[in-house]
């Protein structure tokens, strides 16, 4: 005599990706569908599931109308993921009812739906059913095929819940198997999963197989704490239907290790759970293992109410294989009362049962062969259908690729045209600011050069009008001399005002001459110039320094050159600073070498190819060669600390290119240095 552990939770079910519904009674469940109208038929199907699940225990025939009507509705709106969902619950039921033909046929059905709607969690939880069913079936090696299958698309997808639920139908299969190591293993590798995704449901899960699979191992204790807490989390949850089971095995373990009056405590509170429930199946079972346990007890009056009663609803639900152990119990019951006829009454019953479920077993076994082929041809179906929607996926996704490629590339064109008229547009602003400021800093560098000059000329010209000043002071002072001797001569007087006159024109001369020079350095002035009047203008500003140098000063100007558009002033400082430079190389030479020689400075101007020339040549100290292009730069200079600002020569390269022209250099350590300005024709004033 053994008693009957509910150890249903070793098959698991995946549930709907949407998740589990909450609790609700059939009535609220009618009650909205009808509030629901024909148009939202997802609404409709998915409430004739839940109606139908909530109704088998209580009226089968009823459920299952619910069903077909969920899968019709959902055929009619063509809705593959629908389809599949109503084709599920199905499978659900008839496994529910042991009809596992049908639940695998249900099961192919779903796993079809799902392939051609590319639903991979669904596809998933397909093969999962399908092996649940082949488990059940005692079809092993093909029941772990559609498991390592799940479990193969749960690695890839990152399906955690997945996973956990694979590992526990491993589980499943190994302990049919009677591998019950392995099955540990699984079951131990579900529970750190569901640990890890904090998943109580599926922990609970989990336990219970735990507990089971340690109940086959013998390991009582070890099975009591696992069902102990998988108990609690059922409690927190109302999971009635589970707590029912977990009682009835909580009593099997407790009449394992010799505590049957826990065992009738425990098989009592899942009778009551059961009778709550509607469940009938679960209260044969609880009525079948009290009716065991006080017959040990030697209560038979007491045994013999129960078994009668478990008899009585195992046969109203068709249970054959529970009647059988029920009539098996109760022919022991009535060998220990003497009354054999009775006892072999139950026996031969007993064995007539098993019997016909023998013959229907082998029958159902032909037919599941049958089943098996054709599900197998069914899966090779699905596989070619897999491979066409993949080649017809692929062909769709080359040519989207080539369109996506296409409208890229012509997007991407057109992107950097745009790109370009704006940067373009961008750029012409920038360009022209720059050049803006580019002028501006080149004005306020001349400005500044321009101040330099005047400043370096200042004491130069203090002496130039000085030397007048003292003439006048002396005419003056021999006019008051004469006067007061009474003796004017008229002719002395017409000849000392004469020299008055001659000295008070230079020093205007002198002030205009600056006057105009640093005026023309602020004004934007262009008019056409003579281009000698203005060399020799820069060297009467910049004469003075070179007296007391003893510098030797060559002019050779062509007369018949043309006149230059542009500001004669800013030309004067070109010139002017070409002067000063060539004073300066000659007198460092002349320190360097500290010797005296032949110290010169040649000017020249003439007309070649179409170009004004204007050269200051001097036998000065040279520029080195690296520095030929470097002295043009802002601030840079040769000269020693304090002697130059480094500004002169980038100011005259500015002005040149404001006239169209440029300026060049030769020149040779120790040797000298020339610097030539090129004017250009178009800046030219044509020659009558």
């Amino acid at each position: 005599m053994r008693l009957l552990a509910q150890i249903f939770l070793l098959l698991t079910f995946v549930a709907s990706a949407q998740g589990q519904l909450q609790y609700q009674t059939a009535d609220s469940i009618r009650r909205a569908l009808s509030e629901i109208g024909s148009v939202n038929r997802t609404a409709k199907v998915e409430l004739l599931i839940r109606l139908s699940s909530e109704t088998f225990y209580s009226d089968t025939s009823l459920a299952f109308s619910y069903a077909n009507d969920a899968l019709a509705l959902a055929q009619a709106s063509r809705n593959k993921e629908l389809m599949a969902k109503a084709a599920k619950n199905l499978g659900k039921l008839f496994y529910r009812k042991s009809d596992f033909t049908s639940a695998l046929k249900y099961f192919n059905l779903t796993l079809q739906y799902n392939t051609v709607a590319g639903n991979v969690p669904e596809i998933a939880a397909s093969y999962n059913n399908i092996g649940v069913v082949f488990n059940r079936l005692g079809y092993y090696d093909l029941a772990l095929k559609n498991h390592l299958q799940q479990q193969r698309i749960n690695e890839e997808t990152g399906n955690l819940q997945g996973l956990a639920i694979s590992n526990r139908n491993i589980g499943n299969i190994y302990i049919n198997l009677k591998e019950n190591d392995k099955a540990l293993l699984y079951y131990q590798a579900s529970l750190e999963i569901s640990e890890q995704l904090d998943d109580s449901a599926s922990m609970a899960t989990a336990l219970i197989n735990l507990g089971v699979v340690n109940m086959e191992l013998e390991r009582y204790e070890q099975a009591r704490r696992y069902l102990n807490q998988a108990l609690l989390i059922k409690i927190k949850t109302n999971d009635k239907v589970n707590i029912t089971a977990l009682y009835a095995n909580l009593g099997v373990v407790a009449a394992s290790v010799g505590e049957p009056r826990q065992a009738i405590s425990y098989f009592s509170k899942s009778l009551d759970l059961a009778r709550q429930i509607n469940h009938r199946h679960y209260t044969a079972v609880a009525l079948k293992n009290l009716g065991e346990t006080f017959l040990k007890l030697g209560e038979r009056l007491t045994s013999f109410g129960y078994l009668q009663e478990a008899l009585t609803v195992s046969e109203e639900i068709e249970a054959r294989d529970l009647t059988a152990s029920i009539h098996a119990t109760l022919s022991q019951w009535h060998e220990e009362q003497n009354d054999f006829a009775a006892a072999l009454y139950n026996f031969r019953i007993a064995t007539a049962i098993r019997d016909s479920l023998l013959n229907t077993e082998k029958s159902r076994q032909m037919k599941n062969m049958q089943l098996v082929y054709e599900v197998e041809k069914r899966e090779t179906e699905i596989l070619g259908q897999k491979v066409a929607i993949e080649r017809l996926k692929t062909g769709q996704v080359y040519l989207l690729l080539v369109i996506i490629m296409v409208l890229t590339l012509v997007f991407v064109f057109y992107y950097r045209y745009r790109t370009k008229r704006r940067l373009s547009r961008q750029l012409e602003v920038k360009v022209a600011e720059a050049l803006h400021k580019e002028k501006e800093q080149q004005q306020i560098i001349a400005h500044q050069s321009s101040l330099t000059s005047l400043g370096e000329l200042a004491s130069a010209i203090a002496h130039e009008i000085k030397q007048p000043l003292q003439n006048i002071s002396l005419a003056n002072e021999d006019l008051q001399i004469e006067n007061a001797a009474g003796n004017v001569n008229k002719q002395s007087i017409a000849d000392i005002t004469t020299d008055i006159a001659e000295d008070i024109r230079r020093i205007k001369f002198i002030i205009s001459e600056v006057s105009n020079f640093s005026r023309g350095q602020l004004e934007d002035i262009t008019e056409w110039f003579d281009v000698n009047t203005r060399i020799r203008n820069a060297f009467s500003l910049a004469r003075i320094k070179f007296s007391n140098t003893h510098i030797r000063v060559d002019f050779d100007l062509d007369e018949n050159i043309p006149k230059i558009l542009g500001n004669p002033y800013k030309f004067e400082q070109v010139i002017v600073i070409f002067y000063n430079n060539a004073k300066d190389a000659i007198e460092e030479k002349e320190q360097t070498l500290n010797v005296s020689f032949d110290k010169k400075m040649v000017v020249k101007s003439y007309y070649q190819d179409s170009n004004v020339i204007i050269e200051v040549a001097d036998n000065g100290i040279g520029i080195p060669k690296e520095n030929h292009t470097r002295i043009f730069m802002p601030f840079f200079t040769t000269k020693p600390l304090g002697k130059g600002s480094g500004l002169g020569l980038s100011i005259s390269l500015g002005i040149a290119k404001e006239m169209g022209g440029l300026i060049e250099i030769e020149s040779d350590e120790m040797e000298g240095t020339l610097m030539r300005l090129k004017i250009p024709k178009k800046n030219l004033k044509p020659l009558r």
